[in-house]
């Protein structure tokens, strides 16, 4: 290996992946060298780069949160080099100026606007996603732990099934167990009938394409100067629809959405005018009164 070669981003990013990069992290890291080209080298970025990428971001509509990540990434893969200042001779780390972030965003879907949702992926052939949807909202799972989820991880306990999560795929490293409601239970009993016990419940679902979709739905929907119409709202959804039926105490919601901090918790404590299985039950009777 040349030493022109060691000093390519790309090739950091090759590293840190054979290491055991988190599979999403090492997406958007990927992501990154494509914005920045393919052939940058490590001790070539400055501060404009990192501005390049964060407009970039910004213009794709992404929020600042969102934006964060991405850049942790480039963070990531800098500090590598950094840290190994004898081969990739870069001399200091470029600025990085992170956004703030916004920890009390509420946005949530109406039942109007779920219903649109759903009638524009039907329209649009895209029946996969909107399943996909439909299981985000229900169970208030982030984008990467559903796509993580595999059908060894799925039990099934007096005809009600649940989804054990690992501490591997959670977001605090600690498992939690998340009960379906009837129409997740459906969807979920259908994608397992045919798939071995160790594969992806939601392979047919690729993280890119949803978020594309998404941004395809913000658009049809005229709501793009909604900056929090993101994906992310889906679990807030289900937060919000427990906290406001007034039947489900507040530390058993952030016990299903895996909320670690109190004051992550408390955001729908004014939201709220018995165990997790009650949570779906509310859920249930939501979901049928959105079919009527």
């Amino acid at each position: 290996m040349t030493q022109k070669n060691v000093k390519l981003l790309t090739e950091i990013h090759k590293k840190l992946t054979h290491k055991g990069w988190e599979k999403l992290q090492a997406e958007r890291g990927d992501k990154v060298i494509s914005m920045l080209g393919r052939k940058t080298l490590v001790n070539d970025i400055t501060d404009n780069h990192i501005e390049q990428v964060i407009n970039t971001l910004q213009n794709r509509g992404l929020l600042g949160s969102t934006i964060n990540r991405y850049l942790s990434s480039l963070s990531k893969m800098l500090r590598y080099a950094n840290k190994r200042h004898s081969i990739y001779q870069l001399d200091k780390m470029p600025y990085i100026d992170w956004n703030k972030e916004d920890n009390g965003r509420e946005r949530y879907l109406e039942l109007e606007e779920e219903k649109q949702i759903i009638k524009l992926l039907t329209e649009w052939g895209m029946l996969d996603y909107s399943a996909f949807f439909i299981f985000l909202i229900d169970t208030g799972l982030r984008l990467g732990e559903a796509l993580a989820v595999k059908k060894s991880m799925v039990s099934n306990i007096n005809n009600s099934f649940v989804i054990n999560l690992p501490s591997s795929i959670t977001k605090n490293n600690e498992p939690r167990g998340v009960p379906l409601t009837q129409r997740t239970k459906a969807i979920v009993s259908k994608l397992i009938n045919n798939i071995d016990r160790n594969e992806l419940i939601f392979k047919h679902i690729k993280y890119w394409t949803a978020e594309n979709t998404w941004r395809r739905l913000r658009k049809a929907m005229k709501l793009e100067d909604d900056k929090e119409f993101v994906i992310h709202c889906l679990r807030h959804t289900c937060a919000t629809r427990l906290a406001q039926s007034g039947k489900v105490e507040l530390h058993m919601i952030g016990q299903m959405l895996g909320h670690k901090s109190w004051k992550m918790i408390k955001r729908y404590s004014h939201l709220i005018p018995n165990n997790l299985m009650g949570a779906v039950n509310v859920l249930n009777q939501i979901n049928n009164q959105g079919d009527k």
